[in-house]
């Protein structure tokens, strides 16, 4: 068994593993409070 800290902007309760093929896929939600945070981004 192997076990992951899980970032705090993720609803632990809402993950999604699969296992195929031999690779794992872990899908992680964001909470709201981290959905709304918004990061601006200089182009040049």
């Amino acid at each position: 068994m192997r076990t992951l800290d899980l970032p705090k902007e993720a609803h632990s309760e809402k993950v999604k593993v699969s296992f195929k093929n031999g690779i794992l896929e872990v899908r992680l939600l964001k909470t709201e409070e981290a959905r709304a945070k918004e990061v601006k981004v200089k182009i040049d």
